[in-house]
């Protein structure tokens, strides 16, 4: 019997929780459902989507939970583990060393422990192995788009990867997608927050952070050995909010959210721009990576997107002159669930 844990009462644990636990094999449930205010375990009377801890327990302490969890059901005989971090809480994710030694595999959602420091990331990967557990994280680059499955197929061929880029970014490719040079950048933000799609905080957004982090989960999944040493501080990152709106209140920038009209207009250099992730592997072995707007050509892959469609291309020694291209939604709570879902399915298989 597989027991699942799922850490978060979010956007995305809900739709799982609604549309796809209902859906799992006969040896799979749900064990219990926490956020960072109290758990629940399930029972099979009710379903799971409506047993939501819902009152506050004193004291609580997610990752502590979650771990005693892990080591009880560790005991049953024929019993597999697996926590589901439906979060984007760095806190939890640096429980995961624990919880794989306590014995439980892991999906996540959640882009920072694949995006840590080195040495954290070599601590996991290292507790990964030593326990024999797994880890699936489809879902933290492109939602449900297969993209790291890409990267592995090529690797399992043989192939080498040289270069990864997309528009990562599924506010900022909907803002840019119809933003055109001289229009109003800041009109197209305040849709968007207004539409739900940015961080309650949109600067978070725009530092191009986000992009910086699914740069370093790929150019690990691509280049294992070069990846690990990678660090966030080696990319190249554009931030689009200018210097003297960076650190005040989230009322002063919006109030003075126009400002942005015009940096945006200076870093255009055409008609139509994207904000592009790219990261590749020099023929000396150095890894660049950097994200930032870049024009788009009418001939460019981005330049018909859809709002709110991704673009990743990935191009290696198999597909050099004609690069292999992934398409569609890359953000998104049903795409993001379904992908969470395909990652189980994947971890059921391997089991």
């Amino acid at each position: 019997m597989l027991h699942i844990i799922v850490v978060g009462t979010g956007n995305i644990a809900s739709y799982w929780l609604q549309h796809f636990a209902p859906q799992l094999p006969a040896d799979a449930r749900v064990h219990g459902i926490t956020n960072s205010r109290s758990a629940q375990l399930t029972t099979s009377a009710t379903p799971v989507a409506r047993q939501l801890p819902d009152k506050p327990g004193p004291g609580h302490n997610t990752e502590q939970w979650v771990a005693e969890q892990i080591k009880a059901l560790a005991t049953e005989k024929g019993a597999e583990v697996v926590v589901l971090d439906l979060t984007a809480s760095k806190t939890v994710s640096r429980s995961y060393p624990c919880w794989v030694a306590a014995g439980a595999h892991l999906i996540s959602a959640n882009k920072y422990a694949g995006s840590a420091a080195p040495d954290f990331y070599r601590e996991l990967r290292n507790t990964l192995s030593a326990h024999r557990r797994y880890w699936l994280y489809n879902t933290t680059v492109g939602a449900g788009l297969p993209i790291q499955k890409a990267i592995a197929e090529r690797l399992t061929c043989h192939d080498k990867i040289i270069q990864l880029e997309g528009n990562f970014s599924g506010s900022l490719s909907w803002i840019f997608q119809q933003y055109r040079r001289g229009h109003s950048f800041s009109a197209w933000l305040r849709e968007a927050a207004e539409l739900g799609m940015t961080e309650p905080d949109p600067r978070v957004d725009l530092s191009g952070m986000d992009v910086a982090r699914k740069l370093l989960i790929l150019a690990r999944e691509a280049w294992p050995q070069e990846g690990v040493s990678l660090q966030l501080s080696d990319i190249q990152i554009a931030n689009l909010v200018p210097a003297g709106l960076r650190d005040c209140s989230l009322a002063t920038f919006w109030q003075q959210v126009g400002e942005l009209d015009q940096s945006v207009a200076e870093a255009t250099q055409a008609a139509q721009s994207h904000y592009i992730g790219s990261v590749s592997k020099d023929a000396d072995g150095v890894i660049r990576a950097s994200a930032r707007l870049r024009p788009v050509t009418e001939d460019s892959p981005y330049a018909h997107l859809a709002p709110g469609n991704a673009n990743f291309v990935i191009k290696s020694r198999h597909y050099d002159a004609n690069p292999l291209i992934i398409q569609g939604p890359g953000a998104g709570r049903e795409v993001t669930a379904a992908g969470i879902h395909s990652d189980l399915l994947q971890l059921i298989a391997l089991l």
